[in-house]
């Protein structure tokens, strides 16, 4: 019979699909990531026709050790994620094998947290918990300007976006509520390249969003912004896009926030400029070398830094999409039916 492998319980709903799809699953059925083992066993089963992975797990990195282990039946990897930088896509379509993922159904949920990091990097949130939980408060001496940060609803505020796509959308729709009405903010942000029409699309983009928003290269967007939000793919080209030559150029009441992928960022220039006062602080999301990330890391002891872990599309309901889409991806693949979202490169 027709199998489909799953490496993690993807709740009851995704389950419900799972049970009806007619195929037979093999599905870890806990929380905890499988053995590497465990997959490639699995995978070079001829009668397993579709994978259902994990995004930023070594027992589902779609390398070739994974790939050489697939059976030729293999028609389809459905990750659960938007992103599939754990994916060596050209490889598995160079065998015939599809690649799905998750766009589009997380798009709010990443935009909430990347608001989220935006106000608690400005206002000093990370650096006042602690302040409470250490029992410094009482000892902290108090004065206007003690524990203040930069305004969100500064005037004439400049918000950078590297990458500017559905989430970065969101997450402008979500800040301009927090912005100065009468003395508004300007939109830089970066995109691959610059378009024939890119006159008219930073125009459309403008009427859109009710600000003026235009297109700019990284160190225009690194010199002026007050609020730099990193929303980008991993790709070559976007490895250490935040070097410490990016932190240098930006002001020293600016602050960063990566929701997209930590490698972006460089992570020990990234400390170094925190330390050294360059920028006013950061909010991350993800960070490099993540989930092996131990409290004694730079940017976690860094008290102008906020560090939650990857919790972008950390709702409920947002992942009960993602599950969704990942095995109605993996089950049409399977049945040599069209990918609802499809990995083209």
């Amino acid at each position: 019979m027709p199998k489909i492998l799953v490496t993690r319980n993807v709740g009851p709903d995704a389950s419900s699909i799972l049970s009806t799809c007619g195929l037979e699953v093999i599905i870890n059925p806990s929380d905890a990531e499988p053995t590497r083992e465990w997959v490639l066993k699995h995978l070079a089963d001829p009668e397993v026709l579709a994978a259902c992975i994990m995004h930023s797990q070594g027992s589902d990195k779609v390398d070739k050790e994974f790939l050489d282990a697939c059976n030729p039946n293999l028609k389809v990897i459905s990750t659960f994620s938007v992103g599939y930088d754990h994916i060596d896509v050209k490889a598995a379509n160079a065998k015939g094998i599809k690649v799905g993922h998750t766009p589009g159904v997380l798009s709010d949920a990443v935009a909430d947290i990347t608001a989220m990091l935006v106000l608690m990097t400005m206002r000093r949130v990370e650096e006042g918990i602690q302040l409470i939980k250490s029992g410094g408060w009482p000892l902290l001496p108090w004065a206007p300007f003690v524990m203040c940060g930069p305004s969100i609803g500064s005037p004439n505020l400049t918000i950078g976006f590297l990458g500017f796509g559905r989430i970065s959308h969101e997450t402008l729709k979500r800040l301009l509520a927090f912005t100065n009405t009468s003395a508004p903010p300007s939109v830089l942000y970066l995109s691959s390249r610059r378009r024939e029409n890119q006159d008219q699309i930073d125009a459309d983009f403008s009427e859109q969003f009710g600000v003026s928003v235009r297109r700019a290269e990284k160190e225009e967007i690194a010199e002026q912004s007050d609020v730099v939000i990193v929303l980008c793919d991993l790709n070559p080209s976007t490895k250490d896009l935040v070097n410490k030559e990016f932190l240098r150029t930006m002001k020293k009441t600016a602050v960063l926030v990566n929701c997209a992928r930590g490698p972006v960022v460089n992570s020990e220039d990234l400390a170094e400029a925190l330390e050294q006062g360059e920028i006013f602080g950061a909010g991350l999301d993800v960070i490099t070398g993540e989930p092996n990330i131990s409290p004694d890391h730079p940017l976690v002891k860094a008290k102008n830094c906020v560090v939650i872990p990857h919790m972008g599309s950390g709702d409920v309901d947002t992942r009960k999409k993602m599950a969704e889409l990942c095995v109605r991806n993996g089950i049409n693949g399977a049945k040599g039916e069209h990918l609802l979202a499809e990995v083209k490169v």
